[in-house]
């Protein structure tokens, strides 16, 4: 027997019941905000056990816990009890392990329910695997940097020619963890010769230039909205992701992009690394979030595109229209608070957006770090 968590505040019926598999502490936390974005949405979450961190939050209609230890079929089962009682329309998984696991039970549950657009399971597991994307891109003459995939056999011959420097990367690594540089081959060969039996790693060019990543909604192989940003305020990680990001626009990057999206008869969601090989002077693809992405409050809140969302509408039938992403500059709350009062100095000149709960908020480094304001809230100072 499950339990569920009703607030205090009764939200009025009608709208999009949408059930929310919790996940990732801050990739649900991101889409939970989203969600409360659209009018009229009533949106459930679905926890393995009581403890979760949303299951009072005021996004959510209520918080439906699962019994801890359950098989997966009983987790399932009570699934489908849950969408029966709150008839809910949407099953929306958020990160790469709920994907996974709503893609191997898609029949059981599309039985009481819609399903959050996912490709098939061998076209997400390519997408998920660095190495197998890397192979992938190969084969289908996409844009990518030169990679080494075997690189536990005859190396050092491989690394004849090929140019430095490189990064070694862990072919399920996230958030740029566990990527490191290497300058020559006698270092590189010490460290892979380090690296434990069990760990699976590829060997690709690093490329001069810079990242320039791509938010996606595809349907069926259809591109149905799309968002691309820049780095605004680099991460103090070296591969990690920005810390604010500017939306732009780039039919080079969309054109790379689509022909990925394409070859993988993608359905869903998905964040796409790219880098701008100077070298080249070309738009490479890098690697492929197969799931929900952080900076998914940004597109929704500056671009105009929210995700969670536009996925919902096209989860149930209803015609989602390709809509152009609007220009602008976002930073969260918690990272404009960092570079204010942080030591981290901010550039002069710079615009930042955050959202204070629902609302955005925009300011601008003057010369002497006096801000003016350009939206609701209380005026702060840089």
């Amino acid at each position: 027997m499950g339990q569920t968590l009703w607030p205090r505040v009764a939200k009025p019926p009608g709208g999009l019941a949408v059930l929310v598999l919790a996940g990732e502490y801050r990739l649900t936390r991101a889409v939970l905000f989203c969600l409360s974005r659209w009018p009229g949405m009533r949106v459930h979450l679905l926890t393995r056990g009581p403890h979760n961190y949303y299951r009072l939050s005021g996004y959510l209609r209520a918080c439906h816990a699962c019994p801890p230890g359950q098989s997966d079929a009983a987790f399932v089962a009570f699934a489908q009890q849950v969408a029966q009682t709150i008839q809910a329309q949407v099953l929306m998984p958020v990160d790469v392990a709920g994907m996974r696991f709503v893609i191997a039970h898609r029949p059981a549950f599309e039985a009481t329910m819609r399903v959050l657009p996912l490709p098939s399971a061998g076209h997400y597991e390519i997408a998920s695997d660095k190495g197998l994307l890397a192979a992938f891109m190969q084969e289908h003459e996409i844009p990518a940097p030169a990679t080494l995939l075997d690189i536990r056999n005859g190396l050092a011959a491989k690394l004849v020619g090929f140019r430095f420097p490189v990064l070694l990367k862990p072919i399920h690594g996230c958030g740029g963890q566990g990527i490191v540089r290497y300058d020559e081959p006698a270092t590189l060969l010490q460290a892979v010769a380090d690296l434990p039996e069990a760990d699976q790693y590829i060997i690709q060019n690093y490329l001069e230039g810079y990242d320039i990543d791509c938010n996606v909604l595809y349907q069926n192989g259809r591109l149905v909205a799309h968002s691309i940003q820049k780095a605004l305020v680099a991460s103090a990680g070296k591969y990690a992701p920005a810390e604010a990001i500017e939306f732009v626009r780039s039919s080079a990057v969309l054109a790379v992009v689509d022909r990925l999206m394409r070859a993988l008869c993608w359905n869903g969601v998905a964040h796409l690394d790219l880098r701008y090989d100077a070298r080249d002077q070309q738009i490479k693809v890098i690697g492929v979030n197969t799931r929900f992405w952080l900076t998914v409050v940004g597109s929704a809140v500056t671009a105009k595109v929210n995700f969670p969302v536009l996925a919902c509408l096209a989860a149930t039938g209803r015609p989602v229209l390709p809509r152009p992403s609007v220009l602008g500059r976002y930073i969260p709350f918690a990272t404009f608070l960092k570079l204010r009062f942080g030591r981290r100095p901010t550039a002069t000149g710079l615009a930042v957006a955050f959202a204070w709960r629902r609302r955005p908020i925009f300011y601008r480094a003057g010369p002497r770090g006096r801000a003016r304001q350009y939206g609701p809230g209380p005026r702060l100072r840089l």
